[in-house]
């Protein structure tokens, strides 16, 4: 806590190869996936800053990996399976009408969800590339989807459910997912009735609450009622962006720092300096890493990555916990 409050916790470095913009990111388990405007998609290994895998792909606008596959949404409003062994292509889903933003999958449930700038949600089996719905309702990009567990009980769903949030500029849509082809919103959260405020592109579910920032501050839903739970307000919040949140500590930025709050207090405790990073109205270019530390620092977890961005001449910055000789 004294290095958070001194701005010595952290330190930086860089990750260098591609070779035009890095438009989407995607961090798990110590390892960073990178999509760019070179037609290519790299894992690399972020302590050792290493490049572990190099496949050539379309344009990535949004990244997400496990051990044997990478998932790509592209701006030629498609998306794509690849094995990173091989480099191959195992699967191409096409139907949406605009570049596809977000992608989430499930492997047990067989599914993948897109969302995309031709407004709609698309949910597809995943093996097959089959189209099994198209959820409609958004009316503007639909720059993030999240599948993710319910652990909550309430009226429209029991723990182990799985849901689907997508969100827009001004909305998040909360939909029941499974195997069945009907799927109707079960809710839509906004910050004001009138349009008037936009939600920033980061979107955190964790199965129990819904967190989002906008310019009026940062907005926690209770996920079992829809209720908002609070808002917080920060001195000068109308540029920042949520990264992380956890029961401690949530992780913030604005275009020239990175910022810890203590979420007991609602005050910032730590800043860090970031450089002029490349902007993203969809939130894909800039990322945080680690989590688990949001939830307290055990004398364990403050180690790996921070938070990374991609930067105007290619390379991806990243913010790492310092190592604690």
């Amino acid at each position: 806590m004294k290095q958070l409050k001194d701005h010595e916790a952290f330190e930086t470095s860089s990750l260098i190869g591609h070779s035009a913009r890095v438009y989407a990111l995607y961090y798990k388990d110590g390892l960073l996936c990178t999509g760019s405007d070179d037609l290519s998609a790299k894992l690399w290994d972020v302590s050792t800053g290493q490049c572990i895998y190099g496949i050539q792909t379309h344009t990535c606008a949004a990244v997400k990996f496990d051990e044997q596959k990478l998932v790509t949404g592209s701006f030629d409003n498609t998306v794509a399976c690849w094995e990173w062994s091989s480099g191959a292509k195992t699967q191409h889903f096409r139907g949406h009408t605009g570049a596809v933003f977000s992608v989430d999958y499930n492997d047990e449930l067989d599914i993948l969800v897109s969302g995309s700038a031709d407004f709609t949600v698309k949910v597809w089996a995943l093996s097959t590339g089959t189209c099994l719905n198209t959820l409609t309702g958004h009316t503007e990009w639909v720059t993030k989807v999240v599948l993710q567990k319910c652990k909550v009980k309430s009226l429209m769903h029991s723990p182990g459910d799985y849901i689907l949030l997508s969100a827009d500029k001004y909305e998040i849509k909360i939909w029941p997912i499974g195997r069945e082809i009907n799927c109707k919103c079960l809710k839509t959260l906004s910050v004001s009735e009138d349009r008037s405020i936009s939600l920033q592109p980061r979107l955190h579910f964790d199965g129990k609450y819904i967190v989002c920032s906008s310019a009026l501050g940062l907005y926690q839903w209770d996920f079992a009622s829809y209720d908002i739970l609070r808002v917080i307000k920060p001195p000068d919040f109308s540029n920042v962006s949520l990264l992380g949140f956890g029961e401690i500590f949530a992780l913030l930025f604005d275009n020239r720092y990175l910022y810890i709050m203590d979420l007991r207090t609602e005050k910032l405790i730590s800043r860090w300096p970031l450089p002029e990073y490349r902007k993203s109205k969809r939130g894909s270019s800039f990322l945080a890493g680690e989590m688990s530390w949001l939830n307290g620092l055990n004398g364990q977890n403050d180690m790996g990555l921070v938070f990374a961005t991609s930067m105007p001449d290619h390379s991806i910055h990243l913010v790492l916990w310092k190592e604690h000789g």
